[in-house]
């Protein structure tokens, strides 16, 4: 008889093509891998808010904020049915919501005491979890997210007279970006910015109160992720500023792996997921870090190396061998 392997994720049933589509990168990173390892092993499987009666395993995926309060509950029920029933319950927990108050942590308060397992993207943010005050017994797991990129070359030279970066990401990131500027302003005279994301960054940029006029000149991009491998064949450097002392200091590695993936020195901030990779790029504020933007092209053995050493570890078979053996 077929395991029947459940992915909890908001909206309509969808398929598994849809959910590698998915503009939520949550999904298409994580939950997508999880399929095709679910798939791998004979499992039907099946993905959105309708879950089916007879089930063998559940993937809890982000709740986001939308529709919180019934949601909640809706996914807490289910949680709670499939533990009734010996059903295994995967939560995968990519934001550090218990850590946050955000109108999620009840939920995810509630989730991590029911989840068998806890799947995590880096290991920063298993060691967080495992701090005392969130008494969390179940096992945390550590699966990356999927590098949706095929690796590049740094390049020999600069892309046009003057140097070119990029800077790509959530408009969530946008105050940290606008703060860069302002604080480098000096160091970025000259430069051109090509920036990958949705609108809302660009307006957020408009309407911020810099100290003075920026210097840097800023090329918009739509964001998509074909947008981002354009945008870095026209770059010479990537930056990835943020704040260590941010609700979002936990984020996941994913943007400076594909940084370093797509070939661009890059400066960023040494937040706890980046850690484990400090001899690829260099860190905002340290020595090497506030000479970057006058000299980047040094920074290219950190790519090669990255490349050379670690970049396996974030590819599609290297990831679906970990999902496997979680749904097992």
């Amino acid at each position: 008889m077929s395991t029947t392997t459940h992915i909890l994720i908001g909206g309509p049933n969808q398929s598994a093509s849809e959910l590698r589509a998915s503009a939520l990168a949550s999904a298409r990173l994580r939950l997508a891998v999880a399929a095709t390892a679910a798939q791998e092993l004979g499992h039907t499987v099946s993905i959105g808010e309708q879950c089916p009666e007879q089930l063998d395993r559940l993937i809890v995926g982000k709740i986001g904020a939308n529709d919180i309060e019934y949601r909640q509950h809706q996914w807490l029920a289910l949680i709670e049915r499939c533990k009734g029933l010996g059903v295994p319950v995967i939560l995968d927990y990519t934001d550090h919501h218990l850590d946050n108050n955000s109108v999620m942590s009840a939920f995810y308060r509630a989730a991590c005491k029911l989840a068998d397992i806890i799947c995590v993207p880096t290991k920063a943010l298993q060691s967080a979890l495992l701090a005392e005050k969130f008494g969390i017994q179940s096992r945390i797991a550590v699966v990356a997210d999927l590098l949706e990129y095929e690796p590049v070359k740094p390049k020999e030279k600069l892309v046009d007279v003057k140097p070119v970066g990029l800077w790509f990401g959530h408009p969530t990131n946008a105050a940290f970006l606008a703060q860069f500027i302002d604080s480098h302003r000096q160091e970025l005279e000259g430069h051109t910015l090509n920036l990958v994301s949705s609108p809302q960054t660009l307006d957020l940029l408009q309407r911020y109160k810099f100290s003075q006029t920026p210097t840097v000149r800023i090329t918009a991009f739509s964001w998509s992720v074909p947008a981002v491998a354009q945008a870095a064949q026209v770059s010479d450097y990537c930056i990835i500023p943020s704040d260590c002392g941010s609700p979002k200091r936990y984020a996941s590695n994913n943007r400076l792996i594909t940084a370093l993936a797509l070939g661009l020195p890059t400066l960023a901030t040494a937040l706890p997921s980046y850690s484990e990779f400090a001899d690829y790029f260099a860190a905002i504020g340290s020595p090497k870090g506030n000479q970057f933007l006058n000299r980047f092209d040094v920074e290219k053995g950190g790519n090669e190396a990255f490349q050379k050493k670690q970049l396996h570890t974030f590819t599609l078979p290297e990831l679906v061998k970990h999902w496997r053996a979680l749904l097992r």
